[in-house]
């Protein structure tokens, strides 16, 4: 039973390739997307209720970003966006990739932390597909996009910071303030 939450983020990412193969929102879309959403929530019960692995951990946080990016790609000819997020995503990008290295230096391993802000800026993620379908404005949307971005910078920041300062590795320390 300890290994179910392994198996339901690796279902996650062969799903979440499997989203790259669809028409943005279409019905496929869709079913792919609530199953994954879903089963990131699953996974997370799984390993509460029955412990995690060392393994786990890890595994869900690559289902995560391959999710990310998987709706990403597809929902973007949608998202009509601007530089701002072509800059944002950059960024996260890098501060994603310094993190991992440090990480990896100071821990001998790659570090990515469940804070609240990383998983608050999940869940607005996982919100995007509903928010395009609902709000038929674009301007509405690269806000929210922007938004998004702002807050995703923050959080890659303060995962960043907990790398540096940390003493010892705690992959779900919830906050900058919990060290």
């Amino acid at each position: 039973m300890k290994n179910l939450a392994n198996y339901v983020s690796i279902s996650r990412i062969v799903l979440s390739l499997c989203l790259l193969f669809t028409y943005p929102l279409s019905l496929e879309f869709c079913i792919i997307y609530v199953i994954c959403a879903v089963s990131d929530i699953v996974d997370g019960f799984l390993a509460k209720k029955y412990g995690s692995t060392k393994i786990g951990s890890k595994l869900d946080s690559i289902a995560d970003v391959v999710f990310f990016l998987s709706f990403l790609i597809v929902l973007w000819p949608l998202l009509n966006i601007g530089y701002f997020v072509l800059i944002s995503i950059l960024a996260i990008i890098l501060i994603k990739i310094v993190s991992l290295s440090i990480g990896y230096i100071k821990f001998k391993q790659f570090v990515l932390i469940h804070t609240y802000l990383n998983k608050c800026i999940g869940f607005l993620l996982i919100l995007l597909p509903l928010w395009v379908l609902i709000v038929k404005s674009t301007g509405i949307i690269v806000n929210i996009v922007n938004i998004l971005c702002l807050i995703a910078i923050i959080a890659a920041i303060e995962e960043l910071a907990i790398i540096i300062f940390s003493k010892k590795l705690d992959l779900d320390l919830k906050s900058i303030f919990s060290l």
